[in-house]
């Protein structure tokens, strides 16, 4: 009996607090179109706070959540109400079932009511909206437009990468020319002077020490003496001096040639011997060199104006010769670039085309720009044209022309339009339009602006939208106005839309091998705006 008792009391709590605790699934609408979002909003009312857990996004199959809000809290009169927004969609149509939603609050499971909802599909009026034939799959012309930009950009770095080298080689070139081109005897105290910022503290610092040094003084004697001192040995070298010692030639003391004959003797132990003098002995060395080289410049004989003369000939000689080899490699560099940049046009577009980029072509130039789409008169005939067609003034108002460029020019197109139906004819049903006759007028049309040996053929036409018409053409002599006699050739199409007539013309030179493309693309583009019947 007292576990009956305990049971019941428990079952009258359980009960009570679930009646406390109301979760409630509700819908912002319950009829859509497909693909159409709702709004479904999950509310869990509590008398006191409590820890809440919403069911996953997987809960609302077959409906898909593309969104979902944050929790929010409500606290009204003592109860708390939390609540939970989610966006879904559907794309099948029919009555789709939304699912009981399981929600766990303080540990507690409770589910709302399902609902069923309508999915309606998406009606299509044939009357305002006419449905028109899948078009057929057109081969697309690779677009060449803008190719050349990734080349010419790499081409500039790979130039401005050579010219900072260029420069940079330069710079140092004219540093070391500008050294040359110090007098031999200031060269060479500069570059002893250079010699005492040297740090000698092992035997191959030293041994360069002394070779520079030995180096600095044998290019200075050779330079200022006229004697191989370079390719002499130290005691062929000292043998030469007193030679010129002897003969007048150089008035050298016996203390200048010993002092660099002790130096020769110690260059030649450390770099073939490893010698190592100590740094004060080696300091001592390069200051003798100097007197050396000071000495020998005061007994230099005065140069004679007849080899003043040749030097400066032979200068004018030199600058002249470094002036034509900047030239040579500057045009081989032009020549260069110019022969790579023809190379990559020929082998993208072949020998014609690639001319006809390089030295400008107007149908290439049309084909490459960007395009205008337009709708033209009354008919709201809709073209895209490498640029809008101009307005030409008519007589009638119920004819309209519309044209972008000239006989005179490689390619020109014109557009005509007749309304048939004025307002005060609207209610006559017979009158029609003979697409015939107007293919017939075609040839005196162009006689009568003085075009000669005109030859015409004419064959059905139906665009890729499925407009039916007539297309017309051939050629003709037209005469420019530099009296020059061009080959013509056309094509006019004749469509009947919209109550009215419309003629499209493409007059272009016979030669211009461009033209077809250019017609291809704006017969792919004709379309007219739909009307109600």
């Amino acid at each position: 009996m007292d576990r009956l008792l305990r049971f019941l009391g428990v079952f009258v709590v359980a009960t009570t607090a679930l009646a406390q605790t109301q979760v409630r699934l509700q819908a912002d609408t319950l009829e859509v179109r497909i693909a159409e979002q709702i709004n479904v909003s999950l509310s869990v009312s509590t008398d006191t706070p409590a820890q809440i857990q919403f069911p996953p996004a997987q809960m609302f199959m077959p409906f898909e959540v593309i969104d979902s809000t944050a929790v929010d809290t409500i606290q009204n009169k003592g109860r708390f109400t939390y609540a939970k927004t989610f966006a879904i969609i559907h794309f099948d149509t029919g009555q789709i079932t939304l699912p009981a939603q399981k929600v766990v609050v303080d540990g507690a499971l409770f589910a709302t009511d399902s609902l069923r909802i309508q999915i309606n599909d998406v009606v299509v009026d044939t009357t305002q909206q006419p449905l028109f034939p899948i078009k057929t799959i057109l081969p697309i012309a690779r677009n060449t437009y803008g190719w050349w930009k990734p080349y010419v950009y790499g081409l500039l770095f790979l130039l401005g990468l050579a010219g900072v080298f260029i420069v940079a080689q330069k710079t140092q070139k004219r540093i070391r020319e500008s050294r040359r081109k110090l007098p031999p005897f200031e060269r060479a105290l500069q570059a002893l002077q250079a010699l005492e910022t040297k740090q000698l503290d092992k035997q191959e610092t030293y041994k360069k020490y002394y070779s520079e040094m030995t180096d600095i003084v044998r290019n200075y004697l050779e330079d200022e003496t006229d004697i191989d001192a370079l390719e002499s040995t130290s005691d062929e070298l000292l043998a030469k001096l007193e030679l010129l010692r002897d003969t007048g030639n150089l008035a050298l003391t016996n203390e200048t040639i010993e002092h660099l004959k002790e130096v020769l003797r110690t260059a030649d132990l450390v770099k073939f011997a490893r010698a190592m003098p100590e740094e004060r002995l080696a300091r001592v060395d390069r200051t003798k060199i100097e007197l050396v080289v000071k000495e020998t410049q005061a007994a230099l004989p005065e140069p004679t104006e007849e080899e003043r003369l040749k030097n400066e000939a032979y200068a004018r000689m030199k600058r002249k010769q470094r002036q034509q080899k900047r030239l040579q490699i500057a045009g081989l560099s032009v020549l260069g670039t110019v022969a790579l940049a023809a190379i990559v046009l020929i082998s993208s577009y072949g020998f014609v085309q690639a001319k006809d980029r390089v030295f400008g072509h107007p149908t290439l130039s049309w084909l490459n720009q960007e395009w205008a789409s337009s709708t033209y008169g009354i008919s709201e005939m809709q073209l895209e044209t490498p640029d809008v067609l101009g307005r030409r003034t008519t007589q009638n108002r119920l004819y309209q022309q519309f044209a972008l460029g000239s006989l005179d020019e490689s390619f020109m197109i014109v557009l005509y339009m007749e309304h048939v139906l004025a307002k005060d004819q609207q209610d006559e049903k017979t009158q029609t339009i003979d697409l015939q006759q107007k293919v017939d007028k075609l040839i005196g049309y162009f006689d009568s602006m003085g075009a000669t040996n005109i030859f015409q053929k004419q064959t059905d036409y139906a665009t890729a939208s499925g407009i039916e018409g007539i297309v017309a053409s051939g050629s003709f002599d037209w005469l420019m106005e530099s009296k020059k006699s061009q080959r013509k050739e056309y094509e006019v199409y004749h469509f009947t839309e919209n109550k009215g007539f419309q003629q499209l013309q493409f007059i272009y030179d016979r030669d211009d091998v461009y033209a077809k493309q250019l017609i291809e693309r704006i017969l792919e583009s004709i379309e007219f705006k739909s009307r109600e019947p």
